[in-house]
């Protein structure tokens, strides 16, 4: 930190440098003590006053030995070391009594400038019984480790320390892969247990990390710095030990539980100097770890920052698409192999952006998900389709009269109000449930399958269908699949494309369509593009079919000017 004075006594006009640690020290709930070389107080926080019933006015710009010395100790309020390299300090209260403190010294400012700066936390309970509130504030009570606000002013020190000079600043932010299964199926104890044991490991292989660092819920900090060089190369080393760390199962009332994990990686080698942006971009490379399946490492840096302020711009339109009418649907008709009759369509959101035209949904529903916009959006998509096949019963045998199906994200399922939200739009439209097939993704449906069971068990009551969506994708469990109440089973097209190409891909698809009917399901050959692919699926038995060779996605009102089609009941 660089702070400006013009001599020891007067307030402080901090420049630009030192202005975010500043406001920092400001807002900390840890008390700061800054003195000069001269021994004069040069910074007081609000939380230091709030401690140690001294004003900022009554200490500021004076001698420590006048006000925060107790009588005895000579010139110096520093007794003792303390632990895990602490210094202890005695300060004296404005009532007359003795405070206890722990911190850690560090210098600010260079030259005239330079002095003796402090965060002070671990009061001693004997001492003082409002004390007792900064180990609790500051370490979280289950792992032990300090908690985010105690590294977030440790980390706005330490990037203070490293403006306008040599070294760099890292961030690691860890999240637990699939960790929310482990409370749904095991307990919550049981997951506290693992949190500990994470904990644990982390202090083995923290190594020369200046913090570890318990973010909350499931995530996990650590923060790195070099006086020279990067500190990137610490922090890689440390991910490097810790993913070694992970592959040891945890041990959960005698059973063996294993768990990846997803790391980010922030560096302030960007022209990042704040210490919540190095947060911010920390968890944007630990999400964008996430996106790409987990169990991996992303490091934030120009492309990500690029892609991220895409997905902010997109967020932001995507707030007001509903309100303007931006979205629509498009119906896709799903067929009858057999006598190429179709049975159904299935409804596909899509975004008409008034700047940038027809945007893909392979960029905007990412977004939603993750923002939470796919709830109202997802609700939206359901009534409007819903509607609109009670539209075209409506309009007698001249219109289709088979089911629309609509997909179901991974937040929808998630959402406790899915099953009513359901329940209520059948209500509002009239449509009878048979009618309406809900399709989840595979990946969707094993993110927290028996979560996902339940909910899946709510709907079937209700009297819609269910369909797996995308199958072969993702990891599927048999035996979870052999409890899911489904009607459908969907083959992903990346399996329908090797129809006629490759011996391998019709053995797939065989396979596929014969564990489905084993099972009691009707299969469904998305992308189906040649003549060729629907002959093969023919004779593998398939039910139906979608895909471009029957008719692309279109707008309701050219599903049948357009194709002549018209839908059995």
């Amino acid at each position: 930190m660089v702070v400006e004075r013009t001599d020891p006594g007067s307030s402080p006009e901090p420049c630009a440098t030192a202005e975010r640690f500043l406001q920092m020290v400001m807002v900390c709930p840890d008390a700061f003590l800054e003195v000069s070389d001269a021994g004069v107080v040069t910074e007081w926080n609000p939380r230091a006053e709030e401690l140690f019933g001294w004003r900022r006015d009554e200490v500021v710009g004076h001698p420590i030995v006048e006000t925060l010395v107790p009588p005895g100790l000579g010139d110096s309020p520093l007794r003792h070391s303390g632990r895990e390299g602490r210094l202890r300090f005695e300060l004296a209260h404005r009532a007359g009594h003795r405070v206890a403190a722990e911190g850690l010294l560090f210098i600010t400012g260079d030259g005239s400038d330079r002095g003796i700066g402090t965060f002070l936390y671990g009061l001693d309970n004997a001492v003082d019984p409002i004390e007792g509130l900064s180990d609790a504030y500051r370490y979280d009570p289950l792992t032990g480790l300090p908690n985010r606000e105690l590294f977030g002013c440790q980390l706005s020190c330490v990037v203070a320390r490293t403006q306008g000079v040599a070294g760099s600043v890292a961030v690691v932010l860890l999240d637990l892969d699939r960790f929310k299964a482990i409370n749904n199926t095991m307990g919550h104890d049981a997951g506290d247990r693992i949190l500990v044991s994470v904990a644990d490991r982390l202090r083995r292989v923290a190594g020369d990390a200046e913090l570890v660092a318990r973010f909350g819920g499931d995530e996990f900090l650590a923060l790195f710095q070099t006086a020279s060089g990067t500190a990137q190369q610490k922090a890689a080393d440390f991910i490097e030990r810790m993913r070694a760390a992970m592959t040891e199962p945890f041990d959960v009332e005698g059973s063996e539980v294993f768990l990846d994990a997803s790391f980010g990686v922030a560096l302030n080698t960007f022209g990042v100097d704040a210490a919540g942006s190095l947060l911010s971009n920390a968890e944007a490379a630990m999400y964008q770890a996430k996106r790409r399946g987990g169990s991996s490492v992303e490091t934030f840096g120009e492309a990500m920052r690029l892609e991220l302020l895409d997905r902010m711009a997109t967020e932001h339109s995507l707030h007001r698409a509903l309100e303007r009418s931006e979205l629509m649907l498009h119906y896709q008709p799903v067929v009858e192999i057999d006598g190429i009759t179709t049975v159904g369509v299935e409804a596909l959101i899509r975004w008409q952006h008034p700047d940038q035209g027809l945007v893909s949904p392979y960029r905007f529903i990412p977004v939603a998900e993750e923002s939470g916009l796919i709830i109202p959006i997802g609700a939206w998509v359901l009534e409007e389709a819903c509607h609109q096949l009670r539209d075209w019963h409506h309009q007698g045998p001249t219109g289709p009269q088979g089911s629309v199906e609509v997909n179901l994200s991974a937040r929808q399922i998630d959402n406790p109000q899915i099953v009513r939200t359901v329940e209520e739009i059948l209500s509002r439209t009239g449509l009878p449930p048979e009618h309406l097939t809900l399709e989840i993704t595979e990946s969707a449906l094993m993110k927290d399958a028996g979560s996902a069971l339940q909910v899946l068990r709510a709907l079937k009551e209700i009297g819609v269908l269910l369909a797996i969506d995308d199958f072969g994708t993702g990891y599927s469990s048999l035996s979870y699949l052999q409890r899911f109440p489904l009607d459908v089973l969907k083959v992903d097209r990346s399996f329908v494309e090797e129809l006629g190409v490759s011996s391998e891909g019709e053995k797939i698809v065989s396979a596929v369509i014969k564990l489905a009917h084993a099972l009691g399901l009707k299969v469904v050959a998305e992308g189906v593009e040649t003549t060729q692919q629907l002959e093969v699926l023919r004779s593998l038995e398939c039910d139906y079919a979608q895909g471009f060779l029957f008719s692309r996605p279109v707008p309701a009102a050219d599903l049948i000017a357009a194709f002549g089609l018209q839908m059995s009941a």
